[in-house]
């Protein structure tokens, strides 16, 4: 009679073998093929399948990955449970300090059993040289207290079983909700770190401020469990996703919030919320009443909209004197005095028309909820972690402030607010001093300098295109945050590509690499996605896919709706991790700023107006460019613009495929 032995592993080892940031890809192809020979004959050459350590409780063994890894499982009374993979003097090291004991009963143990053959104690190897001596258990004879562990049979077990070693692909090299939480070795001090105020961290994108300020975030849930706590952010689909990502984490406490900075001010400002339309008509309205004839006429509309609600809004001025001395941050354009003055005039007549519709604008109404919250008689949250803070206006962190301080004059307390942002990223006009909103982070800020999401290639590519060039320095050092080192092995075939088709030929291209993923099975619909720049191009290409039979998940303002391929305009991609990223629609006259941008031609716009709204649209294709982890695709139907040409041959790989042409897809699956 052949006897069976259950196989299981721990959701740490699961987590951990799988994350590329642990292990190269080589190494998690060199584990899986470990496993998997080890399924199939745990006696087979190679394996070194041994003991460690001699003593009556201990119960770890070890088996060969190769010469510089090695595979550790914990044996229990019917099953051996894989505990944790590495390299040899880490792993021998990781045993020694356990005294070769790992205590099944108190680990938590991932989805995944299998039942195997037993392979007989008498086949194992001996205890390494560094054993006591004590002889191994005998067969009938528990090295582990732990309670036998429930198992799922998996069919009947062939040794040539495909399904087993897809099985173990899955594990080792997919979950990527699992890899997005990541917290790396040398970033878990950060977690747990105490600060006597509030604080700030700064990295380039894949550096991992996010997922630091998720673990952080349930690490100071269960040091102050009878408050709540909050995490915030600019984008709302950022805010509602980070919420779900934030639920996977191990026993995740309860006691949180997350809003982005919209909803906390109607949060605290109940009354009547903006209507967008209203707000646009009040808008044009005033526009048409006072800058016909006017100066003011020769500045783009939307460039003075901004002016109003990321400048004398977004730093809650309260008269002309203050707009007249206030330091324009961001804004590329020189307004002298006598402009300043009619900007004024112009703010203050729309904001008439919307008192008279009864409408207030998000600007005001985040002033507004600012105020409201400065006067409670007790904060309302106890520590409040705000991401891609380079994006907020000084009223807005005036309000993260108020938060967890009240009144200005309140201290913020012990670990009150974590700030998490990179001057990089920023895509919004204007900016802020951090001064300013009443906080002081001296001593209490951190520089994130390596990279663990992309590999090399597509890190350096992202960074070309986008230049050393920031829109908002909040510090002069600020530029040194694109110096970013790179975690990831250089691979030889991995450089970013621009696909350069036929005129109209974009989006048939992108089906077509869209339906070879499909059939290779090389990302699963959920690690691929496919960004654009407006919303109606987002639209358009969905329709397109979804009609050829590729499913495609919208991600909007509320987070993804559908299931499939993800698409989305840059601007939602922020906080967001891929595989593999494509980008359409990259041609000079589409990117970086096409005829949907400006109501006038280059040549009648301002250069420094032209030259900030550049740098934006740039800092926005950065963006998403960093989303992609390993494989990036670039499209254009036309020449792309030149900072884009400029690293063809270095960074970027050009393919031209103008003359060919794409056959519809079979059924995406």
């Amino acid at each position: 009679m052949q006897h069976t032995r259950a196989l299981a592993m721990t959701r740490s080892f699961q987590r951990q073998i799988r994350m590329a940031r642990a292990l190269t890809q080589q190494e998690q192809e060199q584990c899986v093929n470990a496993v998997c020979r080890f399924i199939q004959n745990a006696s087979a050459p190679g394996l070194n399948f041994e003991k460690l350590g001699g003593g009556p409780r201990s119960n770890l063994w070890s088996i060969r990955a190769s010469r510089e890894l090695r595979i550790l499982l914990a044996e229990g009374a019917t099953h051996f449970v894989f505990v944790n993979a590495g390299h040899h003097d880490v792993m021998y090291d990781w045993a020694r300090r356990r005294q070769h004991f790992v205590d099944l009963a108190s680990e938590t143990l991932a989805e995944f059993h299998l039942t195997v053959p037993d392979n007989p104690i008498a086949l194992r190897r001996s205890p390494t040289a560094s054993a006591t001596g004590d002889p191994p258990p005998a067969a009938d004879e528990p090295s582990s207290s732990s309670a036998p562990l429930p198992t799922t049979e998996i069919g009947d077990f062939t040794t040539d079983s495909p399904g087993v070693e897809e099985l173990f692909q899955r594990v080792f090299r997919g979950g990527f909700e699992e890899w997005q939480l990541f917290l790396h070795p040398d970033q878990k001090p950060l977690v747990s770190r105490h600060w006597s105020g509030p604080a700030r961290i700064r990295g380039a994108a894949g550096a991992g401020k996010t997922v630091i300020g998720l673990h952080r975030l349930a690490e100071l849930a269960r040091r102050y469990p009878n408050d709540r706590l909050l995490f915030t952010t600019y984008s709302r689909s950022l805010a509602d996703l980070l919420a779900l990502r934030f639920r996977n984490l191990p026993m995740a406490p309860a006691n949180v919030e997350f809003l982005n900075i919209d909803r906390i001010a109607f949060k605290y400002d109940k009354q009547r919320w903006a209507d967008f339309n209203l707000v646009n008509q009040a808008f044009d309205s005033a526009c048409s009443e006072f800058i016909v004839n006017s100066p003011l006429e020769r500045i783009e509309k939307e460039y003075l909209r901004e002016e109003i609600e990321r400048v004398i809004k977004g730093n809650g001025l309260q008269n002309l004197e203050e707009y007249l001395s206030v330091e324009r941050l961001g804004r590329k354009r020189s307004f002298p005095q006598s402009i300043r003055k009619l900007v004024w005039e112009l703010s203050e007549l729309w904001t008439r028309k919307l008192t008279e519709q009864n409408v207030v604008s998000y600007p005001d109404r985040k002033i507004r909820a600012r105020d409201a919250v400065q006067k409670l008689s007790q904060p309302p949250y106890r520590c409040v972690i705000v991401d891609e803070a380079q994006d907020m206006t000084l009223v807005e962190m005036q309000l993260v402030r108020a938060l967890v301080a009240g009144d200005p004059g309140n201290p913020v307390p012990d670990n009150g607010i974590l700030i998490l942002d990179d001057p990089a990223q920023r895509i919004y006009a204007g900016g802020y001093r951090i001064r300013r909103a009443g906080l002081d982070i001296s001593g209490r800020a951190h520089l994130l300098k390596r990279n663990y999401r992309n590999v090399p290639s597509v890190f350096r590519a992202a960074k070309s295109v986008r230049g050393n060039v920031l829109v908002t320095l909040d510090n002069e050092d600020d530029r040194s945050i694109l110096d970013a080192e790179l975690a990831f092995p250089q691979l030889e075939d991995d450089r970013p590509i621009l696909a350069l088709v036929d005129t109209k030929g974009e989006i048939p291209y992108l089906r077509n690499q869209l339906q070879e993923i499909a059939t290779a099975r090389t990302f699963t619909p959920n690690e691929v996605a496919v960004f654009l720049k407006h919303n109606q191009q987002v639209d358009a290409t969905r329709n397109f896919l979804e009609n050829n039979g590729i499913p495609c998940a919208h991600l909007t303002r509320d987070g993804f709706a559908g299931n499939g391929i993800r698409v989305g305009t840059y601007d939602r991609a922020r906080g967001l991790e891929f595989r593999a990223v494509f980008l359409p629609r990259l041609g000079a006259s589409q990117f970086p700023l096409g005829s949907a941008d400006t109501a006038q031609p280059p040549s009648q716009t301002d250069p420094n107006q032209h030259m900030e709204w550049r740098l934006l649209e740039l800092a926005r294709l950065y963006i998403a460019m960093t989303r992609a982890r390993e494989h990036l695709v670039l499209i254009a139907d036309e020449e792309p613009c030149d900072e884009i040409r400029t690293t063809l041959g270095d960074e970027i790989v050009l393919r031209d495929f103008r003359g060919q042409t794409y056959a519809p897809p079979n059924r995406f699956t």
